[in-house]
Protein backbone atom coordinates (compact mmCIF):
# COMPACT_ATOMS: atom_id res chain seq x y z
CA UNK A 1 0.00 0.00 0.00
CA UNK A 2 2.80 2.31 1.04
CA UNK A 3 4.86 1.17 -2.21
CA UNK A 4 1.41 2.05 -4.20
CA UNK A 5 1.37 5.65 -3.01
CA UNK A 6 5.00 6.63 -3.43
CA UNK A 7 4.26 5.46 -7.04
CA UNK A 8 1.07 7.68 -7.20
CA UNK A 9 3.10 10.68 -6.31
CA UNK A 10 6.43 10.12 -8.46
CA UNK A 11 3.89 10.22 -11.21
CA UNK A 12 1.84 13.58 -10.29
CA UNK A 13 5.33 15.57 -9.78
CA UNK A 14 5.92 15.62 -14.09
CA UNK A 15 2.41 16.39 -14.60
CA UNK A 16 2.49 18.92 -12.28
CA UNK A 17 6.01 20.43 -14.23
CA UNK A 18 4.16 19.98 -17.87
CA UNK A 19 1.01 21.96 -17.04
CA UNK A 20 2.97 25.14 -15.69
CA UNK A 21 4.82 24.72 -19.00
CA UNK A 22 1.69 25.11 -20.99
CA UNK A 23 0.19 27.30 -18.70
CA UNK A 24 3.32 29.69 -18.73
CA UNK A 25 3.56 29.51 -22.79
CA UNK A 26 -0.65 30.23 -23.13
CA UNK A 27 0.39 33.41 -21.28
CA UNK A 28 3.41 34.29 -23.36
CA UNK A 29 1.52 33.75 -26.67
CA UNK A 30 -1.46 36.09 -25.03
CA UNK A 31 0.66 38.73 -24.29
CA UNK A 32 2.99 38.66 -27.51
CA UNK A 33 -1.33 38.53 -29.24
CA UNK A 34 -2.20 42.06 -27.57
CA UNK A 35 0.83 43.87 -28.47
CA UNK A 36 0.70 42.58 -32.00
CA UNK A 37 -2.78 44.17 -31.84
CA UNK A 38 -1.37 47.21 -30.45
CA UNK A 39 0.91 47.78 -33.44
CA UNK A 40 -1.68 47.30 -36.12
CA UNK A 41 -3.82 49.85 -34.37
CA UNK A 42 -0.72 52.24 -33.92
CA UNK A 43 0.34 52.60 -38.28
CA UNK A 44 3.44 53.93 -38.74
CA UNK A 45 3.19 57.98 -40.17
CA UNK A 46 4.05 58.70 -43.87
CA UNK A 47 6.86 61.38 -43.96
CA UNK A 48 7.36 63.38 -47.04
CA UNK A 49 9.82 66.14 -48.22
CA UNK A 50 7.87 68.77 -50.02
CA UNK A 51 8.85 72.07 -52.07
CA UNK A 52 6.90 75.29 -53.92
CA UNK A 53 5.98 75.90 -57.32
CA UNK A 54 7.59 78.94 -57.87
CA UNK A 55 8.03 81.23 -60.80
CA UNK A 56 11.42 81.67 -61.42
CA UNK A 57 13.96 83.95 -63.83
CA UNK A 58 15.33 80.41 -66.00
CA UNK A 59 17.47 80.67 -68.87
CA UNK A 60 18.74 76.68 -70.25
CA UNK A 61 21.66 76.01 -72.36
CA UNK A 62 21.86 73.31 -74.93
CA UNK A 63 25.20 72.10 -76.94
CA UNK A 64 24.14 70.26 -80.57
CA UNK A 65 26.00 69.40 -83.39
CA UNK A 66 25.86 70.77 -87.22
CA UNK A 67 27.82 71.16 -90.48
CA UNK A 68 29.60 73.69 -91.70
CA UNK A 69 28.46 75.24 -94.79
CA UNK A 70 29.02 77.94 -97.69
CA UNK A 71 26.54 80.43 -97.12
CA UNK A 72 27.01 82.18 -100.61
CA UNK A 73 27.33 79.22 -103.66
CA UNK A 74 26.40 78.91 -106.95
CA UNK A 75 26.43 76.48 -109.61
CA UNK A 76 27.36 77.29 -112.88
CA UNK A 77 25.28 76.05 -116.23
CA UNK A 78 25.45 76.75 -119.89
CA UNK A 79 22.81 78.61 -121.71
CA UNK A 80 23.87 77.58 -124.92
CA UNK A 81 24.90 74.23 -126.60
CA UNK A 82 28.50 74.21 -127.67
CA UNK A 83 32.34 73.10 -128.00
CA UNK A 84 34.09 73.88 -124.28
CA UNK A 85 37.12 75.98 -125.88
CA UNK A 86 38.26 77.74 -122.19
CA UNK A 87 38.17 76.16 -118.72
CA UNK A 88 41.04 77.18 -116.77
CA UNK A 89 40.05 77.04 -113.15
CA UNK A 90 39.97 73.80 -110.95
CA UNK A 91 38.41 72.67 -107.96
CA UNK A 92 40.39 74.64 -104.60
CA UNK A 93 41.23 77.61 -107.60
CA UNK A 94 40.21 81.08 -106.42
CA UNK A 95 39.00 83.34 -108.76
CA UNK A 96 37.76 87.21 -108.64
CA UNK A 97 34.55 88.44 -109.19
CA UNK A 98 34.21 88.39 -113.26
CA UNK A 99 36.53 86.87 -114.24
CA UNK A 100 36.20 84.93 -117.39
CA UNK A 101 35.57 81.14 -116.49
CA UNK A 102 33.86 79.24 -118.58
CA UNK A 103 34.21 79.88 -122.30
CA UNK A 104 32.06 78.43 -125.19
CA UNK A 105 33.21 78.35 -128.82
CA UNK A 106 31.05 80.89 -130.58
CA UNK A 107 31.67 80.98 -134.17
CA UNK A 108 28.51 79.94 -135.21
CA UNK A 109 26.80 82.22 -133.34
CA UNK A 110 28.95 85.12 -134.02
CA UNK A 111 28.07 84.53 -137.82
CA UNK A 112 24.62 84.62 -137.00
CA UNK A 113 24.85 87.34 -135.46
CA UNK A 114 26.59 89.05 -138.34
CA UNK A 115 23.71 87.92 -140.42
CA UNK A 116 21.24 89.04 -138.06
CA UNK A 117 23.51 92.85 -137.99
CA UNK A 118 23.27 92.84 -141.86
CA UNK A 119 19.40 92.57 -141.90
CA UNK A 120 18.80 94.56 -140.15
CA UNK A 121 20.90 97.17 -141.56
CA UNK A 122 18.99 96.15 -144.90
CA UNK A 123 15.48 96.44 -143.49
CA UNK A 124 16.57 99.83 -142.05
CA UNK A 125 17.24 100.95 -145.15
CA UNK A 126 14.39 99.70 -146.96
CA UNK A 127 12.53 101.46 -143.84
CA UNK A 128 13.85 105.12 -144.70
CA UNK A 129 13.46 104.52 -148.26
CA UNK A 130 10.11 103.79 -148.45
CA UNK A 131 9.82 106.42 -145.78
CA UNK A 132 10.62 109.12 -148.61
CA UNK A 133 8.87 107.94 -151.30
CA UNK A 134 5.79 108.13 -149.22
CA UNK A 135 4.47 111.09 -150.85
CA UNK A 136 4.94 109.73 -154.46
CA UNK A 137 5.34 105.51 -155.35
CA UNK A 138 4.75 104.43 -151.46
CA UNK A 139 1.74 103.41 -150.17
CA UNK A 140 1.20 103.52 -146.64
CA UNK A 141 0.62 99.43 -146.08
CA UNK A 142 4.49 99.34 -147.84
CA UNK A 143 6.14 101.50 -145.12
CA UNK A 144 4.02 99.68 -142.18
CA UNK A 145 5.54 96.18 -143.87
CA UNK A 146 9.05 97.77 -143.91
CA UNK A 147 9.14 98.99 -140.39
CA UNK A 148 7.62 95.44 -139.00
CA UNK A 149 10.49 93.68 -140.76
CA UNK A 150 12.63 96.28 -139.36
CA UNK A 151 11.69 95.20 -135.78
CA UNK A 152 12.06 91.78 -136.46
CA UNK A 153 15.37 92.46 -137.34
CA UNK A 154 16.65 94.41 -134.39
CA UNK A 155 14.80 91.70 -131.84
CA UNK A 156 17.02 89.06 -134.02
CA UNK A 157 20.35 90.90 -133.80
CA UNK A 158 19.14 90.99 -129.98
CA UNK A 159 18.54 87.28 -129.55
CA UNK A 160 21.76 86.76 -131.29
CA UNK A 161 23.73 89.15 -129.64
CA UNK A 162 22.61 87.47 -126.00
CA UNK A 163 23.52 84.05 -127.25
CA UNK A 164 27.14 85.41 -127.62
CA UNK A 165 27.05 87.12 -124.44
CA UNK A 166 25.62 83.67 -123.44
CA UNK A 167 29.31 81.66 -124.47
CA UNK A 168 31.17 83.53 -121.86
CA UNK A 169 30.17 82.78 -117.99
CA UNK A 170 32.24 85.06 -115.29
CA UNK A 171 32.90 84.28 -111.65
CA UNK A 172 29.87 86.00 -109.46
CA UNK A 173 31.41 86.64 -106.70
CA UNK A 174 35.30 86.51 -105.15
CA UNK A 175 35.52 82.77 -104.00
CA UNK A 176 36.67 79.36 -104.68
CA UNK A 177 35.79 76.75 -107.24
CA UNK A 178 34.61 73.90 -105.51
CA UNK A 179 33.30 71.00 -107.83
CA UNK A 180 35.04 70.99 -111.92
CA UNK A 181 33.05 68.28 -114.38
CA UNK A 182 34.01 69.35 -117.75
CA UNK A 183 37.24 69.69 -119.59
CA UNK A 184 38.16 71.99 -122.68
CA UNK A 185 36.85 70.16 -126.00
CA UNK A 186 33.81 68.69 -124.03
CA UNK A 187 30.29 69.43 -126.45
CA UNK A 188 28.13 69.91 -123.63
CA UNK A 189 24.09 70.29 -123.95
CA UNK A 190 22.39 73.18 -122.84
CA UNK A 191 21.63 73.36 -118.76
CA UNK A 192 24.26 71.44 -118.55
CA UNK A 193 26.64 71.73 -114.93
CA UNK A 194 29.95 72.93 -115.48
CA UNK A 195 31.31 74.50 -112.65
CA UNK A 196 30.73 75.30 -108.57
CA UNK A 197 31.93 77.87 -106.38
CA UNK A 198 31.51 79.09 -102.91
CA UNK A 199 32.51 82.26 -100.70
CA UNK A 200 34.95 81.11 -98.31
CA UNK A 201 34.11 83.93 -96.14
CA UNK A 202 30.06 83.01 -96.07
CA UNK A 203 30.59 79.60 -93.59
CA UNK A 204 27.51 79.34 -91.74
CA UNK A 205 26.45 76.21 -89.59
CA UNK A 206 23.57 74.46 -89.78
CA UNK A 207 22.14 72.80 -86.75
CA UNK A 208 18.51 70.92 -86.89
CA UNK A 209 16.59 72.27 -83.61
CA UNK A 210 14.00 70.06 -81.81
CA UNK A 211 10.57 72.38 -81.76
CA UNK A 212 10.67 72.72 -78.11
CA UNK A 213 13.53 75.32 -78.28
CA UNK A 214 12.70 76.87 -81.65
CA UNK A 215 10.30 79.54 -79.94
CA UNK A 216 12.87 80.14 -77.34
CA UNK A 217 15.73 81.51 -79.73
CA UNK A 218 15.51 84.79 -82.44
CA UNK A 219 17.76 85.79 -84.89
CA UNK A 220 20.46 87.82 -84.05
CA UNK A 221 21.18 85.93 -80.87
CA UNK A 222 24.70 84.99 -79.95
CA UNK A 223 26.07 81.58 -79.86
CA UNK A 224 29.35 79.76 -79.56
CA UNK A 225 30.74 77.25 -82.22
CA UNK A 226 33.38 74.77 -81.51
CA UNK A 227 35.69 73.58 -84.23
CA UNK A 228 36.52 69.77 -83.49
CA UNK A 229 38.72 70.07 -86.83
CA UNK A 230 40.63 73.09 -85.14
CA UNK A 231 41.97 71.86 -82.06
CA UNK A 232 38.29 72.50 -80.23
CA UNK A 233 38.62 76.30 -80.82
CA UNK A 234 35.74 78.00 -79.97
CA UNK A 235 34.40 80.82 -81.92
CA UNK A 236 31.66 83.73 -82.25
CA UNK A 237 28.71 83.10 -84.03
CA UNK A 238 25.50 84.68 -84.69
CA UNK A 239 21.99 82.99 -85.57
CA UNK A 240 20.91 84.38 -88.72
CA UNK A 241 18.33 82.63 -89.90
CA UNK A 242 15.44 80.27 -88.63
CA UNK A 243 13.48 77.98 -90.83
CA UNK A 244 9.93 78.80 -90.92
CA UNK A 245 8.98 75.05 -91.05
CA UNK A 246 9.33 71.59 -88.50
CA UNK A 247 10.64 68.65 -89.84
CA UNK A 248 6.83 66.34 -89.23
CA UNK A 249 9.27 63.37 -89.23
CA UNK A 250 12.05 64.54 -86.75
CA UNK A 251 9.96 67.49 -84.85
CA UNK A 252 13.00 69.26 -85.75
CA UNK A 253 13.64 73.01 -87.39
CA UNK A 254 16.35 74.29 -89.09
CA UNK A 255 18.88 76.99 -87.93
CA UNK A 256 21.62 78.64 -89.97
CA UNK A 257 24.48 80.36 -87.59
CA UNK A 258 26.70 82.94 -89.24
CA UNK A 259 30.05 83.21 -88.37
CA UNK A 260 31.40 86.67 -86.39
CA UNK A 261 34.27 86.25 -88.46
CA UNK A 262 34.87 83.11 -90.37
CA UNK A 263 37.88 81.46 -88.73
CA UNK A 264 40.92 80.76 -90.69
CA UNK A 265 41.23 76.98 -91.45
CA UNK A 266 37.44 76.46 -91.39
CA UNK A 267 36.17 74.30 -94.40
CA UNK A 268 32.66 73.48 -95.64
CA UNK A 269 31.69 69.97 -94.50
CA UNK A 270 33.57 69.97 -90.96
CA UNK A 271 32.12 68.73 -87.92
CA UNK A 272 30.94 72.16 -85.58
CA UNK A 273 29.32 72.31 -82.02
CA UNK A 274 27.07 75.10 -81.28
CA UNK A 275 26.30 76.08 -77.72
CA UNK A 276 23.08 77.73 -77.46
CA UNK A 277 21.49 79.20 -74.57
CA UNK A 278 18.12 81.25 -74.22
CA UNK A 279 17.03 84.64 -72.92
CA UNK A 280 16.32 84.88 -69.28
CA UNK A 281 12.52 84.21 -68.45
CA UNK A 282 10.26 83.76 -65.65
CA UNK A 283 8.56 80.72 -66.01
CA UNK A 284 6.69 78.28 -63.31
CA UNK A 285 9.36 75.79 -62.34
CA UNK A 286 9.54 73.19 -59.68
CA UNK A 287 12.66 69.96 -59.54
CA UNK A 288 12.94 67.63 -62.60
CA UNK A 289 12.57 64.30 -60.08
CA UNK A 290 9.38 65.44 -58.52
CA UNK A 291 7.58 64.39 -61.83
CA UNK A 292 6.62 60.82 -62.30
CA UNK A 293 4.75 58.90 -65.08
CA UNK A 294 2.18 56.55 -65.89
CA UNK A 295 -0.22 55.29 -68.95
CA UNK A 296 -2.24 58.99 -68.78
CA UNK A 297 1.22 61.25 -68.55
CA UNK A 298 3.63 63.05 -66.11
CA UNK A 299 2.23 63.88 -62.83
CA UNK A 300 3.40 64.96 -59.01
CA UNK A 301 2.13 64.82 -55.67
CA UNK A 302 0.15 67.53 -54.56
CA UNK A 303 -0.22 68.15 -50.66
CA UNK A 304 -3.15 70.22 -49.36
CA UNK A 305 -4.41 71.59 -46.53
CA UNK A 306 -5.29 68.67 -45.07
CA UNK A 307 -1.70 66.78 -45.55
CA UNK A 308 -3.23 64.89 -47.92
CA UNK A 309 -1.18 63.64 -50.86
CA UNK A 310 -3.14 64.53 -54.22
CA UNK A 311 -2.08 62.99 -57.44
CA UNK A 312 -2.08 65.94 -59.94
CA UNK A 313 -1.12 65.23 -63.94
CA UNK A 314 0.44 68.32 -65.46
CA UNK A 315 2.03 69.60 -68.51
CA UNK A 316 5.84 69.89 -69.39
CA UNK A 317 7.25 72.67 -70.85
CA UNK A 318 11.35 73.19 -71.13
CA UNK A 319 13.93 71.79 -68.96
CA UNK A 320 16.30 74.56 -67.45
CA UNK A 321 18.88 72.23 -65.99
CA UNK A 322 17.80 70.32 -62.84
CA UNK A 323 14.32 72.23 -62.81
CA UNK A 324 11.61 71.93 -65.90
CA UNK A 325 8.85 74.50 -66.42
CA UNK A 326 5.28 73.43 -65.69
CA UNK A 327 2.62 75.11 -68.41
CA UNK A 328 -0.46 73.82 -66.79
CA UNK A 329 -1.85 71.23 -63.90
CA UNK A 330 -0.02 73.86 -61.38
CA UNK A 331 -0.07 77.24 -59.78
CA UNK A 332 2.40 78.94 -57.89
CA UNK A 333 3.35 78.39 -53.89
CA UNK A 334 1.81 74.32 -54.32
CA UNK A 335 3.31 72.42 -52.33
CA UNK A 336 5.00 69.53 -54.29
CA UNK A 337 6.62 66.09 -52.60
CA UNK A 338 10.37 65.84 -53.84
CA UNK A 339 10.93 62.38 -51.21
CA UNK A 340 9.22 60.06 -49.77
CA UNK A 341 7.63 58.66 -52.84
CA UNK A 342 7.70 55.02 -51.68
CA UNK A 343 4.18 53.88 -50.75
CA UNK A 344 2.62 57.34 -51.82
CA UNK A 345 -0.47 57.28 -53.16
CA UNK A 346 -3.40 59.42 -53.77
CA UNK A 347 -5.36 60.86 -50.72
CA UNK A 348 -3.10 59.40 -48.28
CA UNK A 349 -2.19 61.42 -45.12
CA UNK A 350 1.19 62.53 -44.80
CA UNK A 351 3.64 64.46 -42.80
CA UNK A 352 5.32 67.07 -43.90
CA UNK A 353 8.77 67.93 -44.15
CA UNK A 354 9.72 71.08 -46.02
CA UNK A 355 12.92 70.92 -48.33
CA UNK A 356 15.55 73.69 -48.77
Amino acid sequence: MIISNLHTRFLLIPLLIISGVIASACDYTNDAGKAGSREVKQAPVHVVETTQAGIQSVQSKLTTSGTIEAGTRVRLYNEVNGKIRYLPYHEGDAVAAHTIIIGLDDEVIQAELDKATATREQAKIDYQRLQKLKKKLASDEEIARAHTAYDIAIADEKLQQTRLNKTVIKAPFDGVITQRYYEPGDVVPMHSHILSMIDPESLQVKIHLSEHWIPLIQTGDQVDVQIDALADSVHAGLIKRIHPTIDASTRKGIVEIEFQPAPFGAQAGQLARVQLKTRAADKLVIPAHAIHHDSKGAYVYVVNEESNASKTYVQKGVQFGEAIEITSGLKANDSIVIKGFNGLRHGKQVKVHEGH
